[in-house]
């Protein structure tokens, strides 16, 4: 028997079928483009993104024959929300962390509840990403829609939908709409009440790993599976990743790379403190467990940006010669420390500062400046805010030695060993496998068989490296970090005004 795991990002999708020792058998990715219909709004198509899943589930199936899917799950990513009619079919694009049209009904949220207590019901810092600022939104903005609208779901359930099955999320990616009490495990009735929004239009949630159907003959036709295939809760995508490459454990900690940057740390109790710097803390994939969670928007979409609008001649030379851009770009910045200091905000902050109306900065430019010296500054500064981040945990006693690295990020060495220097901290690193889909073929199997596997799914001997951070660019990169905490609050209240000036 074979275990599907189908991870629904940001900018793509994956999926990936595992044999029943965990090594994966076939994968198939298909990727789309967020959209933005006006300034400061950012959406997927949720149509094109089931499609294409759709697509890619067919292809993974298809390329391996000979292990019949038992039982899938699916991994998403988290705060996107879709509107959807009784048909389970999209009614507007689908708003995704990134998007900000719902400002004012976050600052209501908080002013209504305060800070403190949405903290204490959710988890979460009050904040405009999570879906249910998005969902008064549309109550607010368009009327019409929302009456139309028979639930608001994320795209695990979204998926489920469209396989013809109920609606269930699970716990770890309802706690990243700020609707749910992640003490009860339920959605908060005091937080909707705030809302305007009927608990009716949100879905049933259920543990991760729970099965909730099983695929009808004309689904399973549809997707290239079996008639009965288990189809089984997965997780919020960071909690299937980090599930995915084993951190399961108390302490153990994780660092995601791709389109926007996670750092998660496994807890199996509360810990004081972590408000104070903004951390979410979710419920894990793995029941009992917590992660406490904090990251930005700006990863390798920070990279694309410089490679579209300043990479020119890299990516001429790679379209010559066949090469990636990106490894281009890595390996012409400059050596060292860049002499620039990079403020990523460009859609916001991100957890530590957890300020929306941040701008980017770029600070030091002379006439001396080069290309390769911007290159080399914006490569740095993906990894400031997790690296305050984990200063902070530090200082609070439950940091970790060592950051588990998953996501696309990954396969750049020069970047890692540059991640590795700027937080201080031993990066281990794990074979090419998507660990989001491997998380979710997990709790696929825990959904079909009662449990989830144990050592026969254990990572391979000889795929795991680690990067230690060199000592010198390390202790340069600490002084680095306390001029960048420096320049956003120096920045900030310019970034606010100019905000202010765009609207």
């Amino acid at each position: 028997m074979a275990y599907l795991g189908v991870d629904i990002g940001t900018t793509g999708c994956k999926a990936v079928v595992f044999d029943e020792s965990g090594r994966a058998v076939s994968t198939a990715r298909r990727n789309y483009a967020l959209a933005s219909p006006q300034p400061g709004l950012w959406e997927l198509d949720a149509e094109a993104v089931w499609q294409l899943t759709r697509a890619a589930i067919r292809e993974a199936a298809g390329a391996a024959p000979g292990h019949p899917v038992e039982a899938l799950a699916v991994s998403a990513l988290g705060e996107a929300v879709v509107a959807v009619d009784s048909m389970g079919r999209p009614l507007a694009g689908a708003p995704v962390s990134a998007d900000f049209r719902a400002g004012a009904e976050a600052a209501e949220l908080e002013a209504r509840l305060g800070r403190e207590r949405i903290y204490e019901i959710t988890g979460h810092p009050a904040g405009l990403i999570y879906s249910l600022p998005k969902m008064m939104w549309w109550r607010r903005q368009r009327p019409d829609l929302h009456a139309k609208a028979w639930k608001y779901l994320c795209f695990e359930e979204y998926a489920f939908a469209r396989m013809g099955l109920p609606p269930v999320t699970d716990h770890s990616l309802a706690a990243r709409t700020l609707a749910f009490d992640s003490t009860a495990l339920c959605w908060s009735a005091e937080l909707l009440e705030v809302a305007g929004i009927d608990a009716g239009k949100l879905p049933d949630t259920a543990p991760s790993g729970t099965c909730i159907g099983r695929l009808g003959a004309a689904a399973a036709t549809d997707l290239g599976l079996v008639e009965g295939v288990a189809v089984c809760t997965g997780g919020f995508d960071q909690a299937c990743g980090a599930l995915g490459i084993g951190v399961e454990t108390p302490g153990q900690a994780y660092y995601g790379i791709g389109t926007t940057e996670a750092l998660a740390i496994v807890l199996d109790r509360p810990q004081p403190g972590l408000a104070e710097i903004n951390m979410a803390v979710c419920p894990h994939a793995i029941a009992g467990r917590s992660l406490a969670m904090g990251g930005s928007q700006t990863g390798s979409r920070l990279l694309q940006w410089y490679r579209d609008e300043l990479a020119g001649p890299e990516v001429a030379a790679a379209q010559a010669d066949g090469t990636d851009p990106f490894e281009r770009i890595i390996a012409t910045a400059s050596p060292g420390p860049s002499d620039l200091l990079f403020l990523p905000h460009f859609t916001g902050s991100g957890t530590y500062f957890n300020d929306p109306l941040s701008t980017g900065t770029l600070l030091g430019l002379s006439f001396a400046t080069r290309r390769q010296d911007i290159a080399k500054a914006v490569l740095e500064a993906a990894s400031f805010d997790q690296a305050l981040i984990l200063k902070r945990l530090d200082a609070l006693g439950i940091g970790a030695d060592m950051l588990h690295v998953v996501g696309g990020g990954t396969r750049a060495r020069n970047w890692l060993q540059i991640k590795a220097n700027i937080m201080g901290c031993p990066l281990r690193t794990g074979p090419d496998t998507e660990a989001s889909c491997l998380g979710a073929a997990k709790l696929a199997h825990l959904g079909a068989t009662g449990t989830l596997p144990g050592a026969a799914w254990a990572v391979p001997e000889g795929t795991v490296a680690t990067i230690p951070p060199e000592a010198a660019e390390s202790r340069a990169y600490r002084a680095k970090l306390e001029l960048y905490e420096r320049l956003y609050h120096a920045v900030a209240p310019v970034s606010h005004d100019l905000q202010a000036s765009r609207h």
